[in-house]
């Protein structure tokens, strides 16, 4: 009788096969071996792990690739990002440390090619296999995504299941020349304009419908069924927030007055004909409102507002004039909400005099509605708009340029330039 072959051996042309990718040798030394169970539920483990990794891999490029679209990207910037893309598809499938497999993630962004390449190398467990043959399998996967075409992103309605994520009416006008506007709701309203309200773009996109009621128009004529676009500046860190450096701080009357970066508890509040000068820096906002109101006057350089328990409200007569930091936690930002605030929160615009408002508006869970007469951010050498809805009614026309090379304001990674269309290309 046939000597059977020891588990040694059938072990080593396991592995074998594996490496080589053929398992017929080692499906027929299987045959009669008790032990050879062991051994396929190492080849299983190894080709779940690959999934994973490879799953993972695909996730990190796409979404790396997504800040091209962005102004002022770099190759580290973006590397970085999917780099914690994959960390985190990994550790969300329980799959990174899972039975002591250790990975090494290699990403490289291709500035001129606008692509980006993610390595993700694995050392797997086995378990049949540790015994006097191999304590793990090493298996590398990749993938490589890149991005296409398209306008710059300077107005984004995050909500996706509203009716009117982004809603004109009235004789409201947005105008955005040079970059795109895009509606993430699946509503078949997604994107609606009623009355005599316009909307142009150099392309406008709804992840749904879009509808008109009355005499407005879309320039050019809405795609439907697009792609929703995530929030850009989701992973982009709030400034720390702790202690009051002022409390219900009210500047009214004929008050002249310069005022200093901090955290103002109780919320700002500038009236009559107060004319308040701001110096550059980070505002907290802290559980009371940033008002500017009357015909008070309300400027400043490199100054950006982070709003907690706190609503904008820019009205009447004021005079508007701001620019986002160029450097610090609040690069490129004008407006960042607090991400815990609850959603639906309202933040009005409709000062008649607010034509310099440089930098991005952050408001992931509120409702930026403009209802000024006069012109909106027309004289800003870029605005981009990132909310959870977005409104403009009564007759202001909002003007979202898109001149990125005319400031040294820098555009925050998530938004502006560089393509819209991102694919895998392998």
């Amino acid at each position: 009788m046939a000597r059977r072959p020891d588990l040694s051996t059938v072990l080593r042309r396991f592995l074998a096969d594996v490496r080589g990718g053929t398992l017929t040798t080692f499906a027929v030394a299987l045959v009669g071996l008790a032990g050879a169970t062991g051994a396929a539920v190492d080849y299983a483990n190894v080709s779940s792990h690959k999934r994973a990794l490879q799953a993972a891999a695909d996730a990190a490029a796409i979404n790396a690739a997504r800040e091209f679209r962005l102004g002022n990207a770099t190759a580290a910037a973006i590397e970085l990002v999917a780099r914690n893309y994959a960390q985190a598809a990994l550790a969300k499938g329980g799959n990174r440390t899972a039975g002591g497999m250790q990975t090494t993630i290699t990403p490289t962004a291709d500035m001129a090619q606008k692509a980006v390449t993610v390595k993700i190398a694995a050392t797997i467990p086995t378990y049949l296999m540790k015994v006097g043959v191999s304590k793990s399998i090493s298996a590398e996967v990749k993938a490589t995504a890149k991005v296409t075409g398209g306008s710059p992103i300077c107005a984004i309605g995050l909500n996706p299941g509203n009716s009117k994520t982004i809603f004109l009416s009235e004789a409201a006008h947005l105008e955005a020349p040079g970059c795109a506007v895009y509606s993430d709701s699946k509503n078949s309203k997604g994107l609606y304009i009623q009355d005599q309200a316009t909307l142009k773009a150099a392309f406008i996109c709804s992840s749904g419908g879009q509808g008109k009621m009355g005499g407005g128009a879309y320039t050019p004529d809405p795609q439907v069924d697009c792609p929703a676009i995530p929030d850009p500046l989701a992973s982009r860190p709030a400034p720390p927030v702790s202690g009051c450096d002022f409390m219900n701080k009210v500047v009214g009357g004929t008050t002249v007055e310069t005022l200093n970066p901090g955290i103002y508890c109780g919320g700002l509040t500038v009236k009559d004909t107060a004319k308040v000068t701001l110096n550059p820096g980070t505002y907290v906002i802290k559980d009371g409102d940033l008002t500017v109101t009357d015909s008070s006057s309300f400027s400043g350089v490199n100054v950006g507002f982070y709003l907690t328990g706190s609503k904008l409200n820019l009205k009447d007569k004021a005079t508007v004039s701001l620019t986002a930091p160029k450097t610090g936690v609040m690069s490129g930002l004008l407006f960042f909400e607090d991400r815990a605030t609850t959603s639906g929160s309202k933040h009005l615009i409709n000062a008649d005099n607010a034509r310099t408002l440089l930098g991005t508006i952050y408001l992931a869970k509120g409702n930026l509605a403009i209802e000024s007469n006069g012109p909106v951010a027309d004289q800003s050498a870029y605005t981009i708009v990132v909310v959870d809805t977005f409104s403009l009614a009564i007759g202001p026309t909002m003007v979202l340029n898109a001149n990125y090379g005319a400031t040294d304001i820098p555009v925050p990674d998530g938004v502006g330039p560089n393509g819209t269309k991102t694919f895998l290309a392998n």
